[in-house]
């Protein structure tokens, strides 16, 4: 007789031998150590096949491999499970991975209560944690003419939205503008309202909130403060119009007793490559009683390079 064949079958016999004890119910060593082998390599399927292969030679055995094959899937059943569970680490509230959104940098040219060319860059991003959402918007945009500053604006938001539904939410937002032009030293804005997507899919979006709020505005020549209740509405509509190419046009409105603000942007982005995009946008704004000496309507033309992540 071949003399690895009987070392192989001795080395066999002495693995089965080690580990027989496990198995629940007499079988013979060979069958507990192919199970034991199939268990080692933690698949449920794999030790399913071995039991079934070991029956068709062992068919008097056939009850005592079926609790054995049990008892070893079960052994391997919460690693399994608890590697499924675990969660991808979030790197905290404030991690860019989690974050999706766009920075864009712009070159714009305004009219109304500043007339020039200036720079801006402008930030956009969302964060779903659950069934909240938080949203970030920030801007500042600059511009000088022979060393003058003719142009300095900038501005942030946040928004937390919290999901009743997939299409209908309650949020809370502060605002904070500040425009060396408007005739306003600033204005801060709080307040919460609902919000309800009345469109809501990867082609097309469009959705509209609103509720009551407060919006403070030191006005810089009088020195006189607003401070009135307000109310806030606002509607966001995105279209995909074809891989690559994607409209949008958001429009706020802010009432006050003393005045109310309009807001329109209209964009259209094309995707260059990868995560960087060019856009084109035109920004209207038109306040219905504004401090002294300044005018009612302001427009921004923007082209823009953005970075989406």
């Amino acid at each position: 007789m071949d003399r690895r064949f009987v070392s192989g079958a001795a080395a066999l016999l002495s693995i089965s031998s080690a580990h027989a004890a496990e198995a629940p119910g007499a079988m013979p060593d060979i069958a507990a150590a192919m199970l034991y082998a199939a268990q080692e390599s933690g698949d449920a399927d794999e030790i399913t096949a071995v039991a079934k292969a070991v029956k068709a030679v062992f068919p008097d055995y056939a009850e005592a491999i079926d609790a054995s094959a049990e008892t070893r899937i079960a052994e391997i059943a919460p690693a399994e499970e608890t590697e499924e569970a675990a969660p991808a680490p979030s790197g905290g509230l404030l991690a860019v991975k989690p974050w999706d959104g766009k920075i864009s940098a712009s070159g714009l040219l305004s009219t109304g209560n500043s007339e020039n060319a200036a720079v801006g860059i402008a930030v956009d991003a969302a964060r779903a944690d659950g069934d909240f959402k938080h949203n970030i918007k920030a801007f500042f945009d600059l511009g000088e003419s022979n060393n003058v500053t003719n142009q300095k604006r900038w501005g942030a938001s946040y928004k937390l939205d919290y999901n009743f539904t997939d299409h209908t939410y309650a949020y809370g937002r502060v605002s904070y503008v500040e425009d060396d032009f408007s005739g306003f030293d600033y204005r801060l804005f709080g307040g919460a309202g609902l919000g309800h997507y009345f469109l809501k899919s990867e082609e097309l979006s469009w959705k509209l909130e609103g509720g009551p709020g407060y919006r403070y505005s030191p006005i810089d020549d009088t020195r006189d403060i607003e401070k009135e209740v307000a109310l806030y509405a606002a509607s966001e509509f995105d279209w995909l119009i074809r891989e690559g190419i994607k409209f949008e046009q958001d429009f706020e409105v802010t009432w006050t007793s003393p005045t109310t603000t309009f807001q329109s942007v209209t964009a259209l982005t094309t995707q260059l490559w990868g995560d960087i995009s060019t856009g084109l946008s035109f920004e209207y704004r038109y306040e219905t009683d504004p401090p002294l000496g300044r005018e009612n309507t302001d427009t921004i033309a923007k082209a823009s390079l953005i970075y989406g992540f």
